[in-house]
């Protein structure tokens, strides 16, 4: 019996299969040469030489001059490897879109609203992706750019979502100015709006396992509920409790997920009271006073207190809490309404803006301070009385600002050298190390050069 060939070995038998056997072992050996040597190694001798070994086969195509070729490869391949080894150099690529920092001077940056929910009455929560490098503590705010008729405007709000939502953050806007009105009229799923970098040192009190207590009077739960997620998430075991007041049923917002919190996490508590209920309630009704503290907090004198909320209830409740043998230092707040911040900002700095602050330098009698624009080339005095955004502007040295109040970061500017007097805390303080002071609430305090 005679088994049929193959059409393999049918093939092998043909005279130019050697040859074209051999000729694919050289080209393998020449691509893998050409890829040892590394970026801009095509035209290098020791690739360029191992492309022409596949040309042999053809001219010389006996089988021991076949067998001599690849041999001789073979060696080639070798000395190649040891004369010229392998490029340590890392390959050049271009950095994904998102794996690059958002280096804007004024570092706004554009991105989009991935949804939309109501919370309560006139309050609505925008999700926003999140920028890459939009690191944040629980009970920080970013600033919000947008254009009404026409005119640049800034607002802050808290951000309501905890630091490890990776994918997106979260700010809660009730409707009660022009941005606000704006925001909820056109913000969409899918719409666009620019946000600044998160700042505000008002944070969750890490490093610390004493009871937190967070007291949110109307829409300045919103910080608080940052830090309420952020709490469970991080310590489970820490004892927390919110004491949220509100004016009326409908004013209150995210109570089905703080009912939710209560129950699945045993060392949550949360007590809600409504000052200006409409008709007969559920809740407590009336102010946060003692006897609603002494109900839900065990030891008053042993808590961290987080308060936010309008400027008058912050007073009460603080002046509250020291009557309960809180000390000072363990009584932490912000106000929602960051137009009071920025008046207080700009009444302290009238008359006289540099002095009484610890640490300050004034100039030397008969010595006029003077700002250099290292960028634009002009040098201008500085009188005390001007902050260095409105020396630029009486220069016409251009420099990007909006809310004028050391909130949006938007005059965020380098000074090279010279002592400057920034009167804002929303600053980093690798920022502040690095010589960065927001113009609109600094003030020149000797010569100095700024980057604009």
């Amino acid at each position: 019996m005679i088994l049929p060939q193959s059409p393999l070995s049918t093939d092998f038998l043909r005279p130019d299969f050697a040859p074209a056997f051999a000729t694919a072992i050289h080209v393998a050996l020449a691509i893998l040469r050409r890829h040892r040597a590394g970026q801009g190694g095509l035209l290098s001798p020791f690739v360029l030489s191992s492309f022409l070994f596949p040309v042999a086969p053809w001219i010389w195509s006996s089988p021991a001059a076949i067998g001599v070729g690849l041999a001789a490869h073979v060696a080639w391949f070798a000395i190649c490897e040891a004369l010229a080894p392998r490029s340590t150099a890392a390959p050049r690529r271009s950095t994904p879109v998102h794996d690059r920092k958002p280096v804007a001077t004024n570092r706004f940056e554009t991105t989009s609203v991935v949804a939309v929910l109501d919370e309560a009455n006139d309050i609505k929560t925008f999700r926003l992706l999140r920028p890459h490098g939009f690191d944040f503590s629980s009970g920080q705010f970013v600033p919000v750019r947008v254009r009404v008729d026409g005119k640049p405007h800034v607002r802050c709000y808290s951000v309501s979502s905890s630091p490890e939502t990776r994918g997106y953050l979260e700010i809660s806007v009730r409707r009660q100015g022009v941005v606000s009105t704006m925001l909820h009229a056109t913000l969409r799923t899918g719409t666009s709006v620019v946000v600044g970098r998160p700042a505000g040192t008002f944070v969750y009190p890490a490093g610390d396992d004493r009871p937190i207590v967070l007291v949110a009077g109307g829409i300045g739960i919103t910080p608080l509920l940052s830090m309420l997620r952020h709490a469970v998430a991080i310590e489970p075991s820490r004892p927390v409790t919110l004491l949220y007041s509100a004016r009326s049923e409908n004013d209150l917002a995210f109570v089905g997920e703080l009912r939710l919190i209560a129950e699945r996490h045993p060392q949550v508590r949360i007590g809600i009271t409504l000052t200006r209920p409409s008709s007969a309630t559920r809740w407590r009704t009336g102010r946060i006073d003692a006897s609603m503290v002494r109900q839900y907090v065990t030891h008053p004198d042993q808590s961290i207190f987080c308060i936010c909320g309008p400027a008058q209830m912050i007073a009460d409740t603080t002046a509250l809490f020291q009557t309960l043998a809180v000390p000072p230092g363990q009584i932490r707040s912000e106000h929602f309404e960051l137009a009071v911040a920025a008046t207080a900002l700009h009444a302290d700095s009238a008359g006289d803006p540099v002095a009484g602050r610890a640490g300050d330098e004034r100039p030397a009698a008969g010595q006029a301070a003077s700002v250099t624009f290292a960028c634009s080339g002009r040098i201008a005095a500085a009188a005390s009385s001007l902050t260095l955004l409105e020396i630029a502007e009486s220069e016409g040295v251009e420099m990007a600002f909006s809310c004028r109040s050391g909130v949006c970061q938007a005059c965020r500017t380098r000074v090279r050298e010279g002592t400057v007097d920034c009167r804002s805390d929303v600053l980093d303080p690798e920022d502040r190390a690095a010589g960065y002071v927001l113009p609109c609430v600094s003030w020149a305090v000797s010569d100095c050069v700024v980057e604009a």
